[in-house]
């Protein structure tokens, strides 16, 4: 089902939006048979950076493929390699609750990032992240060296609201962007109320209601260390859901994150090498 699922999206994007920059060339490694995952290939000659972009769990790689796609038609250099993290189509509760699964590719995308700025010192590394792969990216942020990642956009986050996002700022150098709706309840609201979200918690995600800064504690060194945490806080910027987001087809849902015209208005002007 998996491997007809997929080609079929592939063939209608294309359809639509022509061929992408990177046509595919940096591909993933599952590491299968106890191997670690890691990125395969080589980016595109001529490439003005790299996005890696982890979808939903499930499978669906709606907007992964869809955002290379977008990117290519704009006339983008970006190499966008989308990140196969999940255990395969319709299997999103494996996705959700193997934690193991979510950091083994944590690591590996921190490891291509390392990588890929050795090699290309001066490009720039975007981290995009939809729904359940917010989990792995932030995570992979956590793993990386500091100021490693220039941008990282999430959208429809299934991450607790409190998720300490500390360490992970850390990683990033310019800002982290999250695209949240309060509108996203049946997913974000009772889903991950019932199944939890990719980081084991049972409540709503921040793609609802947005992440909340840690709290502060009244001891002195306490409140020390969180004022130095909410430095990194300032990167943070987060964006609610607004009805005239409708007109690219985003109507607050789940899935309108997914829309080629609201990637294209919101998503791609972030993605520009400064």
């Amino acid at each position: 089902m998996a491997a007809p699922y997929h080609a079929l999206v592939e063939s209608i994007f294309r359809r639509l939006y022509g061929p992408p920059f990177d046509r595919g060339e940096a591909v993933w490694n599952r590491g299968d048979g106890g191997r670690s995952p890691e990125l395969d290939g080589q980016v595109p000659e001529g490439c003005s950076g790299l996005v890696m972009m982890a979808d939903g769990v499930g499978g669906l790689d709606l907007c992964g493929t869809a955002l290379r796609y977008v990117l290519g038609s704009l006339g983008s250099k970006l190499a966008v390699s989308v990140v196969p993290w999940g255990h395969g189509f319709g299997r999103w509760h494996a996705d959700l609750t193997r934690v193991e699964n979510r950091d083994a590719w944590a690591r590996a995308i921190a490891n291509a990032a390392g990588r890929f700025r050795e090699e290309h010192p001066n490009s720039p590394i975007f981290l995009v992240a939809k729904s359940g792969g917010s989990g792995v990216m932030i995570r992979a942020l956590e793993y990386a060296p500091p100021d490693c990642i220039d941008r990282v956009i999430l959208l429809a986050p299934a991450l607790s609201p409190s998720y300490d996002l500390s360490a992970a700022l850390r990683g990033v150098r310019r800002e982290v962007y999250v695209f949240w709706s309060p509108l996203d309840v049946v997913i974000l609201g009772a889903g991950t109320r019932i199944f939890g979200t990719i980081d084991r918690v049972r409540s709503v995600s921040a793609g609802l209601v947005g992440f909340r800064p840690p709290r502060k504690q009244s001891s002195k060194v306490v409140i020390e260390a969180a004022s130095a945490e909410d430095q990194g806080y300032l990167k943070l910027h987060q964006v609610r859901w607004k009805p005239s987001m409708m007109r690219t087809g985003y109507f607050g849902g789940h899935m309108g994150t997914d829309s080629p015209s609201f990637l294209k208005i919101y998503v791609a002007p972030l993605l520009r090498p400064e």
